[in-house]
This record gives C-alpha cells, sequence and structure tokens, in this order.
C-alpha cells in the first residue's frame, strides 16, 4: 500500500503499527519469561508438575516471536532514517538473540520430550536467521551502500569474493546494464575488433535507467560521473512515451524492503529452502511428541501460533503481490503522482470563518488548523501534460534550470515572444510595463517569487474570461494546480522547494491578509472570489497595504494589461519554469525521503529532467558553470501541444 498515494490517515495506522510491532514482540517475550520466573520459584501454582509443563510448553513461543521482531520483507523501514540505524538494530539483535537462548536455556525441563526440543531448536533457527534478515536490509539500503553503483560505471568494478558475493550479489538484470565486458572473436582482426566493439559500446546501454535512479538518489552527479562526452554511450535514453512510475516503485523498494538483499544467494538459499524447511520439520516434531499432561489450550494455541506464523513467512511474498494488484486495479494514485494543493487566500477565507466546538477550537489551539487540498480527478491529466513537455527531444538536456529566470535568448523556458512582452527582448514593448514580472523573477529571491505569482496567479485568475477552447481550459487548470501545488510544498515541504526557504512568509502574509479583511468588517464566511475581489479593493483604496500584497498586485495588473492567451501563456512557462528549476535543486537525498512519505510529483519532476541530462544539485556542485550548458532549447510547437494536451484529457 504504501507504493501508492493512500490517505494520510492509512500512512498513520502503518506507522502505529510498525512502531508498536517491536515494542509488543519485546513486551510479550519479557512477560513469558516473567511468568516461567514466578513459576520456577513456586509462584502461586499448587502443582508443581503442571506448573513445569505448562511453562516448558509457552517457551516455545520465544522463537516465534523472534520471527514477528524480524518484522515482514515489505517495511523494513518505514522512513529512510532508519536505514541510517542499522547499528542500533544489529545490537538489538544481538541483545535479545542472547537473552532468549539463555532464558530458555534456563526454563527448559531436562526431562521434557526430546522432540519437543529439537522443535524449539528449529523454530530458534529460524527466528535468528529472520531476526538477523533486518538489520542486513537496512545496512544494504543506507546512503553509503546506494553510492556502489557509481564505482562500476567506468569499468573501475572489483570483483567481490566468494564470501562477499554471498551477501552482496544482486539481481541479474541490475548487474549487466553496470557491467559488461567486450571480448573479441578468436581469430578476429584487432582493429577491426576494436572498432565493432566501439560501435557497439556506443549502441549498448551500459547504465540502465534503473541504476540512473539509484545513483541520482544517493546525490550522485550523473554529469561528474560519466563525463559530458561518454554520456550517450552509458545512460540509457528515455522515450517521449515512457512511463517511469515503476522505476519509482522499485526505488522505493529498494530503500524501504528488503528488495535490496532478497536476490542475494545466502538470502535465497535461507528464505526459499531452509527457513521453509525448518518450519515443516518443527511442525512435524511437535505433533510426534508427547503431549501428554500439557493443557490443551496451550496445545491448540502453540499449534496456531506456528503454522500461522509458517504460512506468513512462506506466502508473505503472495499476499503483498496481491495486494499490489488489487491497488492497481483500483482507483488510487501511483507514486508521486499527485498534486496537493494549498492556496493562500482560499487558506484566509477559511481562518475568516468561526471555529465551533471545543474539539476543532482544542485542535485549532495546537497550530492544526492549516491542511492541504487536492483535485485528485486532475492530478493524473496534469502530471501527464507536464511530464510530456519535459520528455520532448531537446527540451532539456543539458540545460542549467536557473535560466528560466534570465530574460537573454538562453532562457529555456520562455519564447522570443515572451520575452519581449518582458521588455528582456530589447524592443517592442515599454520596460515600465512589465517592471514587476522582470523584479519578481531576477530580483526575489525564490520563496518570495513563488508566493508573489501564486497570488498573483489568483487575482488573475478571477478574471478569466470563460473560453470554449478546450487547450486554453486545460493549460489554465494545468497553471492553478502547479501554482497551488507550489504554494503547498511553501507551506509544508519548504526543504523540498529550495534550501533556506521561509515557510514564515506564508504566515505572515496570511495574517496580514486577514487584518486586511477584518479592517473591511469582512467577519461573515467569504468564498475564493469574494476574498479575492475585496484584497483587490483594499489595496487599491490603501497605498500603506503590506509591501508583499502590494507588489503581487502590481504583478497581477502588468499581466492583466496583456491579452488572455499572452497572460497564461506567460504564466504557465513561469510556473513550469519554477517547478522544473525547483526539482533540479533539491537534494536527492530528500527526494528518497519523500518516497517513504507518499512522494512528492516534484520527485517524479526530478526524475525526469535528470535522466533527460538537465543540470541538478548535484550537477551544479561538481561541475563548472560552462560544462555541459547547451544553447537554447527548440521552439515549442503548438499543434503538438495540442495534441498532447487533448490525449492528456482523455479518461
Amino acid at each position: 500500500m504504501r507504493k501508492y498515494t493512500i490517505p494520510s490517515l492509512f500512512r498513520r495506522c502503518i506507522w502505529l503499527a510498525y512502531i508498536s510491532s517491536d515494542a509488543l514482540a519485546i513486551y510479550a517475550l519479557a512477560t513469558l519469561f516473567n511468568r516461567h520466573v514466578r513459576a520456577g520459584r513456586g509462584g502461586r501454582y499448587d502443582d508443581d508438575d503442571a506448573v513445569v509443563k505448562a511453562t516448558s510448553l509457552e517457551v516455545l513461543w520465544a522463537p516465534l516471536l523472534l520471527v514477528h521482531l524480524g518484522g515482514r520483507d515489505e517495511i523494513t523501514a518505514f522512513d529512510i532514517q532508519d536505514n541510517e540505524l542499522w547499528t542500533r538494530h544489529t545490537v538489538t539483535v544481538v541483545s535479545q538473540v542472547t537473552v532468549a537462548l539463555y532464558a530458555f536455556y534456563k526454563s527448559w525441563p531436562g526431562d521434557a520430550d526430546r522432540r519437543l526440543l529439537l522443535s524449539a531448536i528449529m523454530l530458534f533457527i529460524s527466528g535468528v536467521i529472520n531476526f538477523c534478515e533486518k538489520p542486513w536490509a537496512l545496512r544494504n539500503a543506507s546512503m553509503n551502500r546506494l553510492v556502489a553503483v557509481s564505482s562500476v560505471i567506468r569499468g573501475q568494478r572489483i570483483e567481490p569474493g566468494v564470501w562477499e558475493r554471498c551477501f552482496t550479489e544482486i539481481e541479474g538484470s541490475y548487474r549487466h546494464c553496470c557491467w559488461e565486458k567486450d571480448e573479441p572473436a578468436a581469430g578476429a582482426d584487432p582493429e577491426a575488433a576494436t572498432a565493432a566493439a566501439a560501435v557497439e559500446r556506443a549502441r549498448r546501454t551500459f547504465l540502465s535507467s534503473m541504476d540512473q535512479v539509484q545513483v541520482i538518489l544517493s546525490d550522485i552527479s550523473l554529469l561528474a560521473t560519466v563525463g559530458n562526452k561518454e554520456k550517450k554511450h552509458f545512460l540509457e535514453q528515455l522515450s517521449p512515451g515512457v512511463d517511469m512510475t515503476d522505476w519509482l516503485r522499485r526505488a522505493f523498494e529498494i530503500i524501504y524492503t528488503r528488495a535490496n538483499v532478497v536476490h542475494a544467494p545466502f538470502y535465497e538459499a535461507c528464505d526459499l529452502l531452509l527457513l521453509r524447511a525448518l518450519y515443516i520439520i518443527a511442525i512435524v516434531l511437535f505433533a510426534m511428541g508427547r503431549k501428554q499432561g500439557y493443557n490443551a489450550t496451550d496445545v491448540k494455541l502453540t499449534y496456531v501460533f506456528m503454522v500461522f506464523t509458517a504460512v506468513l513467512d512462506a506466502l508473505g511474498v503472495f499476499i503483498s503481490r496481491l495486494v499490489y494488484w488489487l491497488m492497481s486495479m483500483s482507483t488510487t494514485p501511483a507514486l508521486c503522482m499527485t498534486l496537493p494543493e494549498y492556496n493562500l487566500i482560499d487558506s484566509v477565507a477559511h481562518r475568516m470563518v468561526p471555529v465551533k466546538g471545543c474539539l476543532l477550537n482544542c485542535v485549532t489551539g495546537l497550530g492544526y488548523e492549516d491542511y492541504s487540498t487536492g483535485r485528485r480527478s486532475w492530478s493524473p491529466t496534469v502530471a501527464e501534460f507536464v511530464v510530456s513537455k519535459l520528455l520532448r527531444p531537446g527540451r532539456v538536456e543539458g540545460l542549467d534550470l536557473t535560466s528560466y529566470r534570465s530574460l537573454t535568448k538562453y532562457n529555456w523556458i520562455l519564447g522570443d515572444e515572451l520575452r519581449v512582452v518582458q521588455g528582456g527582448g530589447g524592443g517592442g514593448t515599454d520596460d515600465d510595463q512589465m517592471k514587476m514580472v522582470r523584479t519578481s523573477l531576477r530580483d526575489s529571491p525564490f520563496d518570495e517569487s513563488v508566493l508573489l505569482w501564486h497570488i498573483a496567479t489568483d487575482l488573475c485568475f478571477f478574471n478569466l474570461i470563460t473560453s470554449t477552447d478546450t487547450v486554453a481550459t486545460l493549460r489554465d487548470i494545468c497553471t492553478m494546480m502547479i501554482s497551488n501545488y507550489m504554494g503547498y510544498l511553501l507551506k509544508f515541504r519548504p526543504e523540498m522547494l529550495m534550501t533556506g526557504s521561509r515557510p514564515q512568509l506564508f504566515t505572515l502574509t496570511m495574517g496580514d491578509l486577514e487584518k486586511l479583511l477584518k479592517e473591511k468588517k469582512m467577519s461573515t464566511p467569504l468564498s475564493r472570489r469574494q476574498a479575492v475581489w475585496e484584497i483587490k479593493a483594499s489595496v487599491e483604496e490603501d497605498d500603506h497595504s503590506p509591501a508583499l500584497i502590494r507588489d503581487a498586485y502590481k504583478l497581477a495588473d502588468e499581466l492583466l494589461r496583456q491579452d488572455q492567451e499572452t497572460r497564461w501563456e506567460l504564466m504557465h512557462r513561469v510556473w513550469m519554469g519554477m517547478l522544473c528549476y525547483s526539482a533540479s535543486m533539491c537534494r536527492g537525498y530528500l527526494h528518497a525521503k519523500s518516497l517513504g512519505e507518499g512522494g512528492e510529483f516534484l520527485s517524479y519532476v526530478w526524475i525526469v529532467i535528470s535522466l533527460k541530462g538537465a543540470k541538478t544539485l548535484a550537477d551544479k556542485l561538481q561541475m563548472s558553470d560552462e560544462a555541459n550548458t547547451s544553447g537554447r532549447p527548440p521552439e515549442e510547437d503548438p499543434e503538438e501541444d495540442i495534441r498532447r494536451m487533448f490525449h492528456s484529457a482523455r479518461p
């Protein structure tokens, strides 16, 4: 379920089950042996033989609790920080196994049936193996281990030893993409073989798309790793219709499940052969053992625990695949394919409504009055529309996405006509006519620029004349959803929007707008449209309104002077530039962390632009500004945009 965008309530329940499962198993283990200690000392029992019989059977439950302490394959880590704590889990394994073995040794009666003893030993072996697999998987999913792929790209791989291969060998479909050796045929001309090898090397993929995803999630620069000249030889090219949701799911599995160890020979031998055989042998030995004198209820419960644990461990993969199939058949959005929205003016309008009820007052007092919304029905359409533009050949390859803020010919997102409209083309329009547009892009901090354009987009939206043009309608909805999504990032995920973003800008501006509306004695519930018109009227009447709100009004006023098509095309391209720039400047670690929290659409955009060759934060830090900087991208074809928009709008 975590590989889909599920409601936050379900995710909280999974988190609660994850953190309480270990505590519950440890508590049960401690209670089990405390009962035996009290019974061994006389306790409150009268029949000593019955006490020994009961407690010796209960001791069989201890190895089963070790199995449950090992966790499930599908949820090794809930948060990415759990992987970095693998040493703590290792200490937990050693301590819990040592305590369980010592208590079992001291508790098991010497005259008990040896078949029951052998059954307990089989269960202990399976429990210890299952318990040890969790810290092993956490260690392999830590960031220091994920960067290992980058060492094999240029043929610098050191072949692991036999012991290391047993624990680190990965799936063959990953391996042959990372490491392929060219060997000339026997008797062939060396020069011809060299030329043929060069052609084959240029044609063949050395680093698959999944390997590239793993590299960039580890904050490794692809440009620095493969080099500018060799990148076409090593990197797999993306086709315009490629679906990257499967890559995101596999990246999620590598980081948050045991997918990084399931193909190791040692794991396959233990999990597929040894553990199943141990469960069968333990159940058979328990069934054959003498159980006279034992409580019938304890015997039945032991059967239930053993069979349930064996079935859950053996059929866990099939149950997960069944759940995955059911989720894929439903309308649940895929990972990173939703755009949560947060609109500033809409939130101010909601805050003007008095809160009623003690419970709501308590929640509001704790600071939980803000929440995000989203139009799930439109999210897939908007996401496909955005990604289809980025996947267009030659669109973002080798580009520095910071150029969206400049008004030169190297601006990657604005065409010549829009640059001239802004006064960046050297003529055609009075410079003062679009002064605020240029200032908001070139001179304002990024977080402030996002907030300015967010408010201005709302002010322009309610001046939109209803159009029957389907293309314009889809573009306008896409623009509004990106604006609200960027507002959501600034408010709730400022670390992903941009390092150093200030979420308090949202809070302060919200307070200024609320104060502005209260000064006009607008205490009745307001719609978003009414709030927009009241804000515009207040700014027009009062020259001393807050600076950011006044600048946003000036920006909207400059945009409204343009015709509708130019205005919305400019806003759409500016928001696309902001979205891609924010994605490229976010660390791979934060994108990897967001996968465990349901994923962000920003991560999807980041995957696309990274694999298409645009400069990311790692590339900018590792390489100079001149390295791999392409010229201006080709102009967009309006007819192709129409076809893509209609295709995206289809259900």
